[in-house]
């Protein structure tokens, strides 16, 4: 299992597993990831104090429609009109064309994202939906957040550390995108 799934089943609703989903998230990071690898032990930490159904209300309240955290990417770019309905539609056509599906969830669920950048084989596509989707999403997401104290504030900085370098994470390679093809024009609102 990738990283990006790994860092997707973190970002999932809580279950008993949580903390199992946690520590393979860590297992995986090599030593220069020093910063990500201390925020998702904090949020280990901050979590491990607390029952699973105060975890699971904290999720809800962080992750709510109102919140500034609304894991939806389209959301965070667009809002909640048009440019996100026709994000959303792009999404959906990318991922038939890959037969991944985004099941229950919104195709622009951020777990959905990275389950899917784990299966898409286009290197220079997946850098392309961080670097001009996710990553921006997840700078206001982290960047909205009115508590600091909230571990999932925590586990979202360390995803944003993470992606930051792109595909290349577990190498510590960066890529740069200079040009935009398919669905991902969505994602600076052309």
């Amino acid at each position: 299992m990738s990283l990006y799934q790994r860092l997707a089943k973190v970002i999932d609703y809580p279950g008993s597993d949580l903390f199992q989903r946690v520590d393979e998230c860590i297992s995986l990071l090599p030593p220069h990831h020093e910063e990500a690898t201390g925020l998702l032990k904090e949020f280990r930490a901050s979590l491990g104090r607390i029952p699973l159904g105060t975890i699971e209300e904290l999720y809800a309240r962080t992750f709510d429609p109102q919140a500034a955290s609304y894991p939806y990417v389209g959301y965070q770019l667009f809002g909640d009109g048009n440019h996100r309905g026709m994000f959303l539609a792009g999404l959906k056509e990318h991922y038939q064309i890959y037969d991944f599906s985004s099941g229950n969830e919104l195709p622009d669920h951020l777990g959905v994202m990275l389950r899917f950048l784990a299966r898409d084989d286009d290197k220079e596509e997946r850098e392309e939906l961080l670097s001009l989707c996710i990553l921006p999403a997840l700078r206001k997401m982290v960047h909205g957040f009115s508590d600091d104290g909230n571990p999932y504030r925590k586990l979202l900085k360390a995803i944003l550390l993470l992606l930051g370098e792109g595909d290349e994470a577990m190498t510590n390679v960066n890529h740069r995108v200079t040009r935009m093809t398919g669905p991902e024009e969505f994602c600076d609102g052309r």
